[in-house]
């Protein structure tokens, strides 16, 4: 999801820094462009590699480990598992200037996270509204 995630922003104008898997998170601070992302979607999807092969081919940052919420940015689009982002992350992210939060995956902030967010009062999507795409329905009058 975050990588067609990542190339509507780029569409719109927006720029994108950071990327992760499970392995950990590239930050790119010249932003992800189409041809950066090209490149990672060939990497993910053909070659089946790991984000760090990014950091390795474009000369940026890599944090092993989770913790894109640690490195900054003002929106945050969870894409993946289900609690990928705890109170501490939810922490950092607000403490980095963060006032948006839509979550793309199911669940993928914790309760805590969620409190944080809600206390705060950013801008804040969780899936059930954000990640409503599978159970839209259509209606005919």
């Amino acid at each position: 999801m975050a990588q067609y995630t990542t190339e509507k922003l780029i569409e719109l104008g927006g720029k994108v820094a950071t990327l992760s898997d499970s392995g950990g998170t590239i930050y790119d601070k010249d932003g992800i462009a189409e041809e950066k992302l090209a490149w990672v979607m060939d990497l993910k999807n053909v070659r089946r590699g790991r984000i760090k092969e990014y950091a390795d081919e474009f000369k940026c940052e890599y944090h092993e480990g989770t913790g894109v919420w640690h490195v900054g940015g003002e929106v945050a689009l969870p894409s993946a598992t289900q609690n990928e982002l705890n109170l501490d992350d939810a922490k950092a992210f607000l403490n980095n200037g963060g006032f948006v939060v839509s979550e793309g995956a199911n669940m993928p902030t914790t309760a805590d996270g969620v409190k944080a967010f809600l206390d705060a009062g950013i801008m804040y999507g969780p899936g059930k509204a954000a990640n409503a795409g599978g159970v839209a329905a259509r209606l005919r009058y």
